[in-house]
């Protein structure tokens, strides 16, 4: 049950613009989404990417979207009543969520897009945190999931701080060990190495989660030497600060046919390769 809720993920509520509720198999239940990108503006174009796969992402360099706040805050209130009140499981298909998982887990800044392109990220920020406070009991956590491309910007890491004094967690992105697959997989501008340079800026200062998502290409899994060249990218970071590596392969549709998740089995390997290697903690996350 709890896997065909995963699989089901759609970024849009009823007549909402910005704030959408999802199963989450990563933060364990279920997640109200924050959407700063509605264009689908992003600076990696990945082969397993959902948006892209429902034809709404483009690759950019600047965000111009615009976001209105009292429309943001509104929406986050309405929902997060919702959950409280019981009424998001009475007349929705969050109606087949086990009422164990029925509690909010997090408000996740992720959307058709990269979060951090968007000028609003610092107030919508602030915003979310307002909420948060009023009216989320102090476990609920402020999640940014990040491709890190704007990482080492000052607004972002200034809107970081204000993330972690309000339960906040950062998960960013690291699909590869080398610049050739990072290309393979993400499709991107952005030079491998400025990746790992924000990656390495970020976890010199701050806490965070590293979360990487492999596939099957064609048929074929990631190569051992790609999955130790990782662990070694792993390693170059301020380890003592990476909380938790979150391994994972796809769940819903790739806009590439030759794009498939890896069995349980497969990902289990890579985590323990990992595992081993680093000396991290390391969780998987399953396709269903």
């Amino acid at each position: 049950m709890i896997s065909s809720l995963v699989q089901y993920h759609p970024r849009s509520f009823r007549e909402f613009c910005y704030v959408y509720p999802v199963v989450s198999r990563r933060s364990g239940g279920l997640s109200l989404g924050v959407n700063l990108s509605l264009s689908g503006q992003c600076t990696f174009s990945c082969v397993y990417c959902q948006v892209i796969a429902e034809g709404g992402q483009k690759q950019i360099d600047v965000n111009s979207d615009f976001i209105d706040f009292d429309d943001l805050k509104s929406e986050l209130c309405q929902l997060i009543g919702m959950i409280n009140n019981g009424s998001l499981f009475q007349d929705s298909w969050f109606s087949l969520l086990p009422v164990e998982k029925r509690g909010l887990k997090d408000i996740a800044f992720s959307g058709d897009g990269e979060p951090t392109l968007s000028s609003a990220f610092p107030e919508a920020v602030r915003c979310v945190a307002a909420v948060r406070r009023q009216l989320c009991n102090e476990a609920v956590k402020i999640v940014l999931i990040t491709n890190g491309t704007m990482l080492h910007t000052k607004h972002v890491q200034n809107a970081i701080e204000s993330m972690l004094e309000n339960n906040g967690e950062i998960w960013a992105k690291l699909d590869a060990g080398t610049p050739e697959y990072f290309q393979t997989i993400a499709r991107s501008s952005i030079k491998y190495e400025k990746i790992l340079d924000n990656l390495t800026t970020l976890t010199k200062r701050f806490p965070a989660v590293i979360q990487s998502c492999f596939i099957s290409i064609q048929g074929q899994p990631p190569d051992n030497s790609e999955i130790k060249q990782y662990a070694q990218r792993l390693m170059s970071l301020q380890t003592n600060n990476i909380l938790r590596i979150q391994i994972y392969t796809t769940a819903r549709n790739t806009p590439e046919q030759w794009v498939s998740p890896l069995n349980n089995e497969q990902l289990d390997s890579i985590a323990e390769t990992v595992r081993n290697l680093t000396g991290l903690q390391v969780d998987t996350f399953y396709s269903n």
